[in-house]
């Protein structure tokens, strides 16, 4: 699992669904920062046991399952930021909780940045 921030959308072109093609969250690639989850399934299972991935599906118009990915244009991470900081408000365990902060932060700098975050469970 990971999150990925476009920094920029230049050089991509995109498809019907909106993704950008070709792109690969790779070390060196200026045009991405990514965050690669250290405990795969575990960090997955915090998403899925919270009721997450199905409240951001509905919310975003989203395909974002388990093994599913999706990228989140500027408007839909605005979508994905209120109800991350909504999610915030309440407990959760650290981990969960820096995860949440971690796409936050990618949520708001590619809303500044008019690109986009690729979410890949």
């Amino acid at each position: 699992m990971q999150f990925v921030l476009f920094k920029t959308l230049e050089n991509y072109e995109f498809n019907k669904l909106g993704w950008p093609i070709g792109f690969e969250p790779v070390e060196n690639n200026p045009t991405i920062e990514y965050y690669i989850l250290e405990n795969l399934w575990d960090d997955v299972d915090l998403f899925f046991d919270d009721g997450a991935i199905d409240e951001i599906a509905e919310r975003c118009d989203s395909i974002i399952s388990y093994g599913e990915d999706d990228y989140f244009n500027a408007d839909k991470c605005k979508t994905l930021l209120r109800w991350i900081e909504e999610r915030l408000l309440k407990p959760a365990v650290p981990r969960y909780k820096e995860m949440l902060e971690i796409l936050r932060d990618y949520c708001r700098r590619a809303i500044e940045l008019n690109t986009g975050v690729y979410i890949d469970l």
